[in-house]
């Protein structure tokens, strides 16, 4: 992770499921993941790391007493850096969001907010505290790129530069624009429309071998929706876990 990440910069990644062993199971076959419980004042939320590097968190989906919630979708989450969050959450207010979890601190770690985007898509912001985020060594069982798969293009595009001040660079020929410009890029906004029902964000975990990763998703009772295919980017594979979260694969080129 950057000493100094930028505003808006991609900054943690969680995953909410029902089952919550069997995804701890499908993840550490999959990526050699380890899961640390938190202890009951966190909820026993998990810390996920690989060799050492923070990857993300995950918990079983409870509501906010901490009774389950049988009714929230498995899914990865992505949360944006900021230096306001204050500020920040309200100004996605005032711009359209709506509203799921108001800043609130997580001890001493930093503090948290997660609201609904114009577009239909949850995101969360995080202000650091002791806690940056995650490490992105770009290695194997690791993030690499995080994209919002969006059904209004447009309308996300002026909500991410107007709240969390996305320095829009368009790409040529495709409608995907993103945070920063070329190497110094940490973000997309793809225009879904023609395909995607809802709005929602993407995250790209390295391997070393897309194909592989896919049969292993398959075997492990999740599902392979796209790919693998190659592009300028990589061997890229879209695909879901058992309970139906989706994520990428990402074999460097």
């Amino acid at each position: 992770m950057p000493a100094n990440p930028r505003e808006g910069q991609p900054i943690w990644i969680d995953y909410v499921c029902q089952d919550f062993e069997a995804g701890q199971n499908f993840y550490t076959q999959l990526f050699g993941w380890e899961f640390a419980d938190q202890g009951p004042d966190f909820g026993h939320y998990n810390m996920i790391t690989k060799d050492g590097h923070a990857v993300g968190g995950a918990m079983r989906a409870m509501n906010m007493d901490g009774t389950p919630s049988p009714e929230m979708p498995t899914a990865w989450s992505t949360y944006l850096h900021t230096g306001d969050i204050a500020g920040v959450h309200q100004a996605a207010l005032d711009a359209g969001a709506a509203d799921v979890v108001g800043p609130m601190p997580v001890g001493p770690l930093g503090q948290m907010a997660v609201v609904v985007d114009p577009t239909g898509s949850p995101i969360g912001m995080w202000q650091p505290g002791e806690f940056v985020g995650f490490d992105t060594p770009l290695t194997p069982g690791t993030p690499v790129w995080f994209e919002l798969m969006t059904t209004n293009y447009q309308a996300a595009n002026d909500f991410y530069a107007k709240v969390f001040s996305f320095d829009i660079t368009p790409m040529e020929g495709f409608p995907y624009s993103t945070h920063g410009d070329g190497d110094e890029a940490v973000a997309g906004i793809c225009d879904a429309s023609e395909w995607a029902q809802n709005s929602y964000w993407r995250t790209y975990f390295n391997v070393e071998d897309a194909d592989a990763a896919a049969a292993k998703v398959t075997e492990l009772g999740g599902k392979v929706l796209a790919g693998p295919e190659d592009s300028p980017y990589g061997r890229i594979v879209t695909v879901t876990d058992p309970e139906g979260a989706t994520f990428q694969l990402q074999q460097n080129p």
